[in-house]
């Protein structure tokens, strides 16, 4: 066999994990919650992800604790306090599918936020797929029906501030090591989540803290799994399968938790998929006539 076939496939596989695992991450949060408030879940969440990260950053020495942006750092915290608790509250309330197809909009929103923060130019097929998007949000998010899980509306609102970490991601990542951006950002978070989690109630029962470590680790791991793939391949050629989460999470939904998605999320998935897509393709493909155009000799 090929080997840069074998080095695809394996990148592969690595970013399907990655989904599982994600999939799993909604199912822990979802049932922890029903024990506890979505602010202690998210607490938890970020202080046993950060935990069991010191050991890894302990083990690589003092590059892994330098940082030369500490105000990065507390204001990337702060999104992600932000981001955390507003999707704890939304899978507490709506089916994980639910969550899966707003999760597929984050690439939506970093469209719409890059002209602002990178000064990227949108053209209009961008903003017409953006739109269209949207529309699906809608469909999946129902804001006439009765039967509407207001709380769903987070989803919007967390979907929107992960694409602003994506935004800044982007901006700086190759300025500050991995594990340090992922390290400060997560303790700022805990440092932000403490208060609103000791007045939200009582501590977990014991029963439900080995869940509590589980969410921590795999937290991690999702990243881990995403660099293990991103290594292998790039960004743009695995982005077909993040659509495999819709059916894992159904899967999960219906065994775990006896949810059947509804037509609308359904028709809304059937938007917000090609859109995203689309996105991703026509990013890619200036991205590669951008460096095409730097690397080519001048007249």
């Amino acid at each position: 066999m090929d080997r840069s076939l074998v080095k695809y496939l394996k990148a592969v596989l690595w970013f399907v994990l990655s989904l599982i695992v994600s999939c799993g991450n909604d199912a822990i949060t979802k049932y922890v919650g029903t024990y506890m408030s979505p602010w202690q879940v998210a607490f938890f969440r970020c202080f046993f992800g950060t935990i069991t990260l010191l050991p890894l950053m302990l083990y690589q020495g003092q590059v892994s604790f330098k940082t030369h942006r500490p105000l990065l750092h507390v204001m990337r915290g702060g999104l992600l306090f932000v981001a955390i608790s507003l999707w704890s509250h939304g899978v507490n309330e709506a089916p994980i599918t639910t969550a899966t197809i707003m999760s597929f909009t984050v690439p939506i929103f970093v469209l719409l936020l890059a002209p602002i923060f990178l000064r990227e130019r949108v053209t209009w097929p961008m903003w017409v797929a953006t739109l269209v998007g949207f529309g699906g949000i809608v469909l999946v998010l129902q804001p006439s029906s009765w039967s509407f899980y207001g709380t769903s509306l987070f989803f919007v609102l967390a979907a929107g501030v992960f694409g602003l970490l994506d935004i800044i991601n982007k901006k700086y990542v190759t300025q500050e090591p991995m594990l340090c951006m992922l390290f400060y950002s997560t303790l700022a978070a805990i440092v932000l989540l403490a208060l609103p989690a000791i007045y939200a109630g009582t501590m977990p029962p014991k029963h439900v803290i080995p869940w509590l470590l589980v969410l921590g680790i795999t937290s991690n791991l999702v990243l881990y799994l995403l660099l293990k793939a991103f290594t292998l391949t790039s960004v743009s050629s695995l982005a077909p399968f993040r659509y495999l989460e819709l059916p894992i999470s159904m899967g999960v939904g219906h065994l775990f938790f006896q949810e059947l998605p509804s037509r609308s999320s359904y028709l809304g998935a059937a938007m917000i998929i090609p859109c995203t897509l689309f996105i991703v393709y026509y990013q890619h493909r200036s991205n590669k006539r951008l460096l095409s155009s730097k690397n080519s000799p001048p007249c």
